[in-house]
């Protein structure tokens, strides 16, 4: 059968199930797959999603192809609400037909634009998205006053056995948090970052508490800070083998 004459409808329920065989060999367990558990109850998009990816079998998350699929179904069902919503919500919407609404888009109706725009906020990677994250990181500026430190966190890509925990969230929690080796952390903001060979790294915006404010305590103060938190020294003799296992 020719695939062009008979394409597969993206609408149909089993959808994954028909487009990535190798990873359902039995045509079941996909993303609607009917589970039973007690009490009864059905897994969101995002809940199923995080299973598979964070799941012990890894067949999923190496198959590049099912992961940008459902990245791109998980953008689409954002727009699609954001949709819904700005038509229920937007003033004057209501009741609009299609051709109406395109009409709006044509003309380049001012308002009908910006609610357009605040749809997209959800999305990552738009404009819309990062100035909201901006506005983010602004307000607790205005709070809390100019960060403490900006720290970025990368991690060893090879020769390490313990990669795997480190990766997870409890580093930043046990070691920065509550160990406090930069000081009590009063406030933090992450940005998380995938390198192009998909390396993830963290910047991150640090609040210590007490901490020295320049322009305002003595610079003695701000050095000393400084100088107990952040050091630079030749390696020692065990260079090589820390450089083996260091984050």
């Amino acid at each position: 059968m020719n695939v062009k004459e008979a394409p597969i409808d993206n609408r149909q329920e089993h959808l994954d199930l028909l487009c990535f065989p190798t990873l359902f060999p039995t045509g079941q367990y996909g993303e609607h797959h009917p589970r039973q558990s007690y009490p009864a109850q059905t897994l969101s998009f995002s809940e199923y999603m995080k299973s598979r990816l964070l799941n012990k079998d890894y067949r999923f998350r190496r198959n590049h192809s099912y992961c940008l699929d459902y990245y791109g179904l998980k953008i689409n069902k954002a727009l699609k609400t954001g949709i819904y919503n700005l038509l229920k919500t937007s003033r004057g919407n209501f009741g609009q037909t299609v051709a109406e609404i395109l009409e709006k888009i044509n003309v380049l109706d001012e308002e009908f634009e910006g609610n357009l725009s605040a749809m997209l906020a959800p999305i990552r990677g738009t404009n819309q998205y990062w100035f909201r994250v901006k506005g983010e990181v602004k307000a607790m500026i205005a709070e809390y006053g100019s960060p403490t430190l900006f720290l970025t966190l990368s991690c060893a890509e090879y020769d390490s056995a313990d990669i795997a925990q480190y990766l997870r969230k409890d580093f930043f929690n046990i070691v920065i948090l509550q160990r406090g080796v930069l000081g009590k952390v009063e406030e933090y903001y992450v940005k998380k970052e995938y390198q192009m060979r998909g390396a993830p790294h963290y910047h991150i915006l640090l609040w210590i508490e007490n901490a020295p404010v320049v322009g305002i305590d003595h610079p003695e103060e701000v050095c000393s800070f400084i100088q107990d938190r952040i050091t630079c020294h030749i390696p020692d003799n065990q260079y090589e083998i820390v450089f083996a296992s260091m984050m």
